[in-house]
């Protein structure tokens, strides 16, 4: 809900910003030419600091054609190479603001994500806590996959703390969005694996996707069987 008001927030500002440019070169461009039809009557000018300052205000692109069309001040150094200078700062600005808030974006992003995978490690665990026998589960529905051939990745072994599974569930989320658990007897810790799910037909692939993972064995979630690698292969 923040996050989505945040978006809203920004795209008014994106709203009031085109709002300001279109308008300020519009009464620039028509400012130039209303002062150039003065000058021809000899009328009351409008000063040039105000013909300048609508420039610097956002309207140099409207001041460049206004005197492109209206023949105005083209002869006047500070209008002639000052206009188009007061243009490239701005468009430097603009470049500096928008890398500034490309930057805050990625930052509030990665915050985001963060707190996300955080808030998913959290369930995790504690789903660990009552399932000391091991589980295999969908962290996007924190749900137990019934069926299909479970096979760990390697980039995920020897996970055991509540730090690790964060790294587990960041690995799992960019691939397949499971995340298996199995207690070790052996050092009486409790591990955490990203997992890939085979259909059970393809239980010759799933062997190879363990072998190439460096994984001593793969688990059938049906018959809640696990299968060796090793003897398998030979």
């Amino acid at each position: 809900m923040l996050l989505h008001i945040g978006n809203m927030q920004d795209l008014s500002l994106q709203h009031i910003l085109l709002l300001h440019f279109v308008s300020i070169n519009v009464v620039t461009f028509l400012t130039y030419g209303i002062d150039k039809w003065k000058a021809k009557r000899s009328k009351w000018r409008i000063r040039e600091t105000a013909l300048l300052g609508l420039a610097a205000l956002g309207g140099s692109i409207g001041a460049i054609i206004g005197m492109k069309v209206w023949h105005h001040k083209t002869k006047h150094k500070k209008f002639r190479y000052g206009i188009p200078l007061i243009l490239i700062m701005q468009i430097g600005l603009i470049c500096f603001c928008a890398s500034r808030t490309n930057l805050l974006c990625t930052h509030n992003n990665v915050t985001v994500e963060q707190n996300n995978i955080s808030a998913i490690a959290d369930k995790v665990w504690a789903f660990s806590q009552s399932h000391p026998k091991g589980f295999t589960l969908n962290i996007r529905t924190m749900t137990e996959p019934k069926e299909g051939i479970a096979v760990s990745y390697a980039e995920t072994q020897n996970c055991h703390s509540r730090d690790q599974l964060e790294t587990v569930i960041r690995h799992a989320l960019q691939h397949d969005g499971y995340v298996g658990g199995w207690y070790n007897s052996e050092d009486s810790l409790f591990y955490f694996d990203s997992s890939h799910l085979f259909p059970e037909s393809r239980l010759h692939d799933a062997i190879q996707f363990g072998i190439e993972n460096h994984q001593h064995s793969v688990f059938i979630l049906s018959s809640l069987t696990e299968i060796p690698i090793k003897s398998e292969a030979q």
